[in-house]
């Protein structure tokens, strides 16, 4: 592989260009001083692409693997506040915090080992672990895909059990396995969880305990809706596997409610939630108890653990000999009835089949639970009055059943770029694959795909490999007007019209009267008619003003460029 043709933004063959016809990423473009520079190699083997994004751990970059020739995810311990960049791209270490860095360092290495030592489904996979530079690398296997919360958003924005059931089993298997070995999340959410191009949920971003917790020694990163109270240092407990419990079920709310829950300090004081009626007649009983459980405000009276909540969730299936009757309320009195319960040889573990109960007694367009809302009103149903039928023992030996082989649907990708085909999970069946060949097209823009090599409405199996030609834009185009706009804009219109970016020259000219930094002057003019492969000359004000801005404050940048990768990701 010819590394010089790929683009360092997603490292993809791009055959050189400046500007990726994928991604739109610049390869002129440099990483901020404080990471790591672009096409750095680190242990003879990576090299460093565009920094994705950033947090109180460290960087995380994308790269490329020179021995097996892939791109993959690089994290680079690199606490904000405590760790600085050398000349030399090495790490020191502020005089002070050298514990608190050390300690995290240890647990950085040891998560990553760990992980690379393990075989779950639902894992993101963990390459490499090493130490460099002052600081240590985890590299991870590069997963295409979308998050989960861009997966709902385009797909409806909710999903029922029967449709989410199998997917998120082995993702409660995987959070299970790592905390028996007493590893935790402690930040599983939608944008943690990774939804594959193979269609598998895989959980991302496990990360050394300083960052999940509220006013620690680094800048800590909770997602709020999906952090329980003990990592905001309200309740005097420490994560455990209570809180992945905590944000398992905060994601199956979003799964299949479709919102978010308040932030779990304002849920102190008001821990109900609303589930609107449509939801609640539609979700089974078992899955609502589960996530009621799991969602406690107070940890002591929380799911204590995966295991109770996947018996909850996955055999708490109640067998009704009556359709019509799900959960009988008796008349209030002070003679308590008996109750009538088949008991199997699963654990059952619903807190109160009070919830049960109310699920179905649906009273305008909201419906609140009894343990949603803390047991506090009047009329909440107790196990005293209420009567629940348990199941019988099932045999779930299948619940992983193979899906039969089938054909699929080519579509028409003609006219969309190739990161949109990628986005698009319809598309995950196909293996795609950018012909060298590039050429000029008048039907399609720069960018866009012209050609496919199997043809629209074919019928193919899984994993086909279809060509895919992208476009380099009409030859003939009338010339852009990029007068008044800045260098790089500049430069973007004219790659976006047609012009290759090594034929673009910027020339200097002077101009007080203009704004500085400005274009003023293009050639050829605007709206004359032009081949692409011409040589497009622009000049460039070289007048500064009467107040140049001189160098700033790095740290001044460096949150700025903090605050920016944090909204873009």
């Amino acid at each position: 592989m010819d590394t010089e043709k790929l683009c360092m933004g997603c490292m993809n063959d791009i055959d050189g260009e400046q500007i990726c016809p994928i991604c739109g990423y610049d390869n002129s473009l440099q990483n901020h001083s404080q990471a790591l520079p672009v096409k750095f190699i680190i242990k003879n083997r990576y090299i460093i692409g565009k920094a994705l994004s950033v947090n109180g751990e460290g960087i995380t970059y994308i790269g490329w693997d020179l021995r097996n020739n892939n791109s993959v995810k690089i994290k680079e311990y690199f606490p904000l506040g405590i760790a600085f960049r050398n000349p030399d791209a090495t790490v020191s270490i502020l005089p002070d915090k050298k514990y608190v860095f050390n300690e995290g360092l240890l647990e950085f290495i040891e998560i990553g080992r760990v992980i690379m030592g393990k075989s779950l489904s639902a894992l993101q996979e963990v390459e490499d672990v090493f130490e460099a530079s002052g600081t240590a690398y985890t590299v991870y296997h590069n997963i295409q895909g979308i998050t989960l919360s861009d997966f709902l958003n385009r797909n409806g924005g909710v999903l029922k059990w029967e449709q989410a059931r199998a997917l998120l089993l082995p993702l409660i298997d995987t959070v299970k396995a790592m905390n028996d070995i007493g590893i935790y999340h402690n930040a599983i959410s939608p944008e943690t969880i990774i939804v594959g191009r193979d269609g598998k949920l895989r959980l991302t971003d496990y990360s050394i305990k300083r960052l999940r917790i509220s006013d620690s020694d680094v800048e800590s990163e909770l997602y709020d809706g999906y952090a329980a109270i003990e990592q905001y240092g309200v309740a005097n407990m420490k994560a455990g596997t209570y809180t992945d419990v905590y944000g398992l079920c905060a994601t199956l709310f979003r799964i299949f409610i479709g919102s978010d829950i308040p932030k779990a300090t304002l849920r102190m004081e008001n821990p109900g939630l609303a589930i609107p009626t449509k939801f609640a007649e539609e979700l089974p009983r078992h899955v609502l108890a589960a996530m009621a459980n799991g969602l406690k405000v107070n940890p002591n009276e929380r799911t204590a653990n995966i295991e109770a909540l996947k018996n909850e969730l996955v055999y708490g299936e109640i067998v009704e000999a009556d359709p019509e009757v799900k959960a009988e309320v008796k008349s209030s009195s002070k003679e308590e009835k008996s109750k009538e319960k088949k008991t199997s040889g699963v654990k059952y573990a619903v807190a109160s089949a009070g919830i049960t109960a109310v699920v179905f007694l649906l009273v305008g367009a909201v419906l609140y639970f009894s343990l949603f809302k803390g047991n506090k009103e009047n009329n909440t149903p107790t196990e005293s009055n209420v009567v629940v039928s348990v199941p019988e023992e099932e045999d779930t030996t299948s619940k992983y059943e193979d899906l039969p082989e089938k054909t699929y649907t080519v579509p028409d990708f003609t006219g969309k770029t190739y990161a949109e085909i990628l986005e698009d999970e319809n598309n995950e069946n196909f293996v795609f694959v950018i012909k060298d060949s590039k050429v000029y097209s008048s039907d399609f823009a720069r960018g866009q795909i012209c050609k496919q090599s199997v043809k629209k409405g074919k019928e193919v199996k899984k994993e086909t490999k279809i060509e895919l030609t992208i476009s380099l834009g009409s030859k003939e185009f009338k010339m852009p007007n990029v007068v008044g706009l800045d260098e790089q804009s500049a430069k973007l219109e004219l790659l976006k019209a047609g012009f290759l970016y090594e034929n673009i020259r910027v020339l200097e000219k002077y101009d007080e009267n203009s704004e500085p930094g400005k274009i003023l002057e293009q050639t050829p003019e605007h709206s004359e008619k032009v081949n692409a492969d011409i040589v497009v000359s622009i000049y460039k004000n070289t007048y500064e003003g009467e107040d140049p801005v001189q160098g700033g404050d790095d740290q001044a940048i460096l949150d700025e460029y903090t605050s920016e990768v944090g909204q873009q990701n």
